[in-house]
């Protein structure tokens, strides 16, 4: 409720409202729609998604990455999960899941495990709209409704479904760019082809170190702190988790950093590397 507290006459009060005769608390505006907030009140979009959908372009609030703002889908995509780091793990967890269509139930129960150690403010269905409006997922939305027929009564009816578990279609482009991030594309352009080359035996150990039991920040940093070549320039242990990190080479579970599958190829490409 918005209000404005004001002093006067050496009184405190407290103004609600500027009420008039015509105030109607149950009218809607419909110039002003909260996406987000219908999408947790509505995670399986029976309702309000279609009626969104359907509503004049003036209503509609421009996404903030989309294939029209950024110049395509993978672009848009790319951007979203570059600024959503947090998020990046299950988003292109979300595409593989919808990789020939998943049911928005099974995304929900899936994204709640994901997010267990990561806690997000996003319902599932809010990071799935988001994808959508990068052009990475398509919803399929089942009718709300079977035809019926009744012999003795002479008549055709419609009955309505007690549930709809509308289903997400994740694009080509989303799949070839998780694709590039599942196979270390990342990976291989930050530690093994840039100047972070220079620390590569330190990321092997780290990643040695996980790879044998996941450990919390302290542990890998009196690991990295033992190590001449982080000294100068001066590199402590959360730099390398922060990378390890960027590239889904490790992901914070259960308390501590974990390593990844993607992790441990990683680390076998990073000792074939040495050794040749």
């Amino acid at each position: 409720m918005a209000y404005s507290a004001a002093r006067t006459a050496g009184e405190d009060t407290l103004d609600l409202l500027a009420f008039d005769d015509e105030f109607d608390p149950l009218a809607v505006d419909d110039s002003i729609i909260d996406q987000e907030w219908m999408d947790d009140e509505n995670p399986y979009d029976t309702i309000d998604y279609p009626t969104m959908r359907n509503m004049p372009e003036t209503v509609h609030r421009d996404p903030v990455y989309s294939p029209e703002r950024q110049g395509s889908a993978r672009a848009a995509l790319q951007a979203l999960i570059v600024r959503n780091p947090n998020r990046r793990p299950v988003l292109l967890n979300i595409i593989g899941l919808a990789e020939g269509g998943c049911a928005s139930s099974v995304i929900s129960e899936h994204v709640e495990e994901w997010q267990r150690d990561n806690w997000s403010v996003y319902a599932p269905m809010t990071l799935c709209r988001m994808l959508e409006r990068a052009g990475a997922l398509t919803l399929e939305m089942p009718e709300t409704a079977e035809e019926q027929e009744s012999a003795e009564e002479g008549v055709s009816y419609l009955e309505i479904r007690e549930t709809v578990d509308p289903v997400w279609h994740a694009t080509d482009e989303a799949l070839q760019l998780r694709e590039e991030y599942m196979s270390g594309a990342q990976f291989r352009a930050i530690v093994l082809e840039s100047d972070e080359s220079r620390y590569a035996e330190v990321y092997e150990r780290v990643m040695d170190a996980l790879a044998e039991a996941p450990r919390k920040l302290v542990a890998i940093e009196e690991l990295t702190d033992t190590m001449d070549i982080t000294k100068s320039p001066r590199r402590f242990g959360q730099h390398f988790v922060d990378i390890l990190e960027a590239t889904d080479c490790i992901l914070w579970g259960s308390g501590a950093w974990n390593l990844t599958d993607l992790g441990r190829a990683m680390l076998a490409e990073l000792k074939a590397r040495k050794e040749a």
